[in-house]
């Protein structure tokens, strides 16, 4: 089956994988630039004033002063994949942006730890704090004294309230895009046995039990679901993030069960996990396995993908880019208001799309 399903992905109506065209302005698209904005780094930094190093300024006598606005990202979570690719590619922008600097601070999953950290951060009077929050809610009260202190705040979840504004791609929309995919997929199977409607096993293997966003992706994707009543979710379970609890959960699944034609994993390194039970199993070749991130790198959901390890990917795309246009042009235009929410939409990436998405990037930024 796995041979039938991956030809069926290879030739999915554009409409589908094409949702979130990047078009063809290679400039709006950050993949694409990622080794020129290096290289602009590199030549800005070589251009810049000299600044001794603190050891001989104060040997000097001479008062050393910074004065590049910093932006500061706060992270729920910034070990997995995705939060360090945040983080990785934010630095690379920021070393990019003249009269900037940039600073991060991962809360592991703490809510407490992470208004910790918004506290140190408001002390140093940043330009701006992007946030990914753990609790959204805890950060209500706290909010409003910060924008009217003149910080700017950019929300990376949509269920923050009272920031300047957000930069957001909803978890709903992830979940949904998997199960498009999904059914799509197994409608085509369908057609090709001689069958009236699709029917197929599918297990979901989420992140962290208690992952806001992670529950947020499977409701998208059971309300996407219910579109093919045959489509029936056989097996959900949580694996922190982790491929060999994948592995684990599999395994369960698989003495209950004993065959599925889907597995969605929250994430592509839970993915790799799932393929790396289905190989030893033998049910490799039936089963369609779809991850999430879609990020470029070595051992990331793009090289999987291309590899064969992993059958399809909804990206998600990178929030801090357009996080940081909006707060330089905060900084540089009085005039400007942004809008109260910026969303850009998750994209599937499946062998067919794989080399395009590779090349352009998987999404288009918003003009500001």
């Amino acid at each position: 089956m796995r041979s039938k399903l991956l030809r069926i992905l290879l030739w999915l109506p554009a409409l589908l994988l094409g949702a979130c065209d990047p078009g063809g302005d290679a400039g709006g698209d950050p993949f694409a630039e990622h080794e020129l904005q290096r290289q602009r780094a590199a030549e800005q930094s070589r251009a810049m004033t000299f600044r001794p190093p603190p050891e001989l300024a104060s040997t000097l006598g001479i008062q050393a002063e910074d004065a590049r606005q910093e932006i500061v990202l706060l992270q729920a979570s910034g070990a997995q994949p995705y939060g360090t690719f945040q983080r990785q590619f934010l630095a690379t922008l920021v070393a990019a942006q003249r009269g900037w600097k940039f600073s991060t601070h991962d809360a592991a999953g703490s809510a407490a730890r992470q208004q910790e950290q918004w506290s140190a951060a408001l002390a140093q009077k940043p330009a701006a704090i992007l946030l990914d929050p753990v609790d959204a809610a805890g950060f209500a009260p706290l909010m409003a004294q910060a924008v009217q202190s003149g910080v700017v705040v950019i929300g990376l979840d949509p269920s923050l309230q009272g920031c300047t504004t957000i930069v957001h791609c909803p978890p709903q929309a992830v979940g949904a895009t998997a199960a498009a995919l999904a059914i799509d997929a197994l409608k085509r199977k369908a057609a090709d046995e001689g069958l009236a409607e699709p029917s197929g096993r599918i297990v979901q293997l989420r992140t962290d039990e208690s992952s806001s966003w992670s529950n947020r992706v499977a409701a998208g994707f059971g309300d996407g679901l219910r579109k093919a009543s045959s489509a029936i979710l056989v097996h959900d379970a949580p694996t922190d993030s982790n491929a060999d609890q994948a592995v684990q959960r599999l395994g369960e699944a698989f003495r209950i069960q004993k065959q599925f034609d889907i597995i969605f994993c929250h994430s592509d390194a839970v993915a790799a996990g799932a393929a790396r039970f289905a190989d030893s199993q033998g049910i490799r070749e039936n089963t369609l396995i779809i991850g999430v991130d879609g990020i470029p790198g070595r051992g990331a959901g793009l090289q999987l993908l291309r590899d064969g390890e992993i059958d399809a990917t909804i990206a998600r795309p990178p929030l801090v880019d357009l996080a940081l246009r909006i707060a330089v042009k905060l900084r540089a235009d009085p005039g400007f208001k942004p809008q109260p929410a910026y969303e850009l939409a998750p994209l599937a990436v499946t062998p067919r799309n794989h080399a395009e998405v590779s090349r352009r990037g998987s999404y288009k930024l918003p003009e500001l």
